[in-house]
């Protein structure tokens, strides 16, 4: 079965280290709490990073940031996770257009005539990319690129499961807080509906919880419970989409023919949390009998 895309960070790193688990690599990635101000909006990855340096000190992964060019450290034999813009990404214009948005690939060597060979799950993408366009796209975003030593530690199912049980917890989820914070606001509704728009490149990380329960190790006795709590997640990111499409056809109309239908879905969301919540404990429960009993299908 083709697993739904969570991010282009943590995707990237699962296709360099197949020996990591599915289900640690995708706990938090769905942490992110939206800030904003009367003129910007942003995304605190706090807890995001933290967990995901958890998980490097799992598996053992050995990563440097490093500012410069790439040449060198490809040189040497080991990895590249570059951060990109994809607005100076050829094949990423079918789909983001005019548009910014930041992006990591892995570049995996450099080729003749100054091409690299690169992995992107993006669609468009046919493997190998023009050195002046890489360089372009990864000076715009002013960030460092990481390095990362070939090869991690092989931990077994078992480790995996203690991990996952002791890092997932139900109070990672933030996008409730944000509705009311943003009902709270004295903004006008034309800026509300700018920040939810803003927020439609990071809701798609919820499916990292979808992929844990996915590929986690659950015995056969669970499959039917745990397709009722996998749909009730999946009915609650559809609601968080038709929101933000709701936010970006208030922008496109006058705001006033969308505004009372969008506060009403906004005070809907103040209390959806709990289904992520819920469904993070009736999920570790069945893995905690998991790893009592010693048993489960390996995945």
């Amino acid at each position: 079965m083709k697993q739904q895309w969570v991010d282009c960070y943590i995707d990237k790193l699962l296709a360099l280290y197949p020996e990591v688990h599915t289900y640690a690599a995708m706990i938090d990635r769905w942490a992110f709490i939206p800030e904003w101000t009367d003129a910007d909006i942003d995304f605190n990855l706090t807890q995001v990073l933290a967990t995901e340096q958890e998980l490097f000190g799992l598996y053992g992964i050995r990563r440097q940031f490093k500012y410069g060019w790439i040449d060198d450290t490809l040189k040497s034999g080991l990895q590249v996770l570059l951060p990109c813009d994809l607005f100076f990404m050829p094949h990423a214009k079918v789909f983001y257009g005019n548009e910014h948005a930041g992006h990591y690939i892995w570049v995996q060597q450099k080729l003749v005539n100054d091409e690299y060979q690169i992995f992107d799950d993006h669609p468009a993408f046919n493997g190998v990319m023009a050195g002046h366009y890489l360089r372009q796209a990864h000076e715009a975003m002013r960030l460092p690129y990481q390095s990362l030593d070939p090869g991690c530690n092989v931990i077994t199912d078992e480790q995996a499961i203690l991990y996952t049980g002791r890092m997932l917890q139900s109070d990672s989820f933030h996008l409730g807080s944000f509705a009311l914070e943003l009902l709270n606001s004295n903004l006008p509704p034309i800026r509300k509906c700018v920040i939810l728009k803003e927020t439609r490149h990071m809701q798609h990380r919820l499916t990292g919880l979808i992929r844990i329960i996915d590929s986690a190790p659950l015995p056969e006795s669970s499959i039917e419970e745990m397709t009722m709590v996998r749909q009730a997640v999946t009915n609650y990111m559809d609601g968080w989409r038709a929101t933000v499409n709701l936010a970006l056809k208030g922008m496109l109309l006058p705001v006033e023919t969308v505004w009372e239908r969008l506060e009403q879905r906004l005070y809907k969301h103040t209390e959806g949390d709990k289904v992520l919540t819920d469904a993070v404990i009736h999920f570790k429960g069945k893995l905690d009998s998991v790893y009592q009993e010693g048993g489960g299908n390996r995945r």
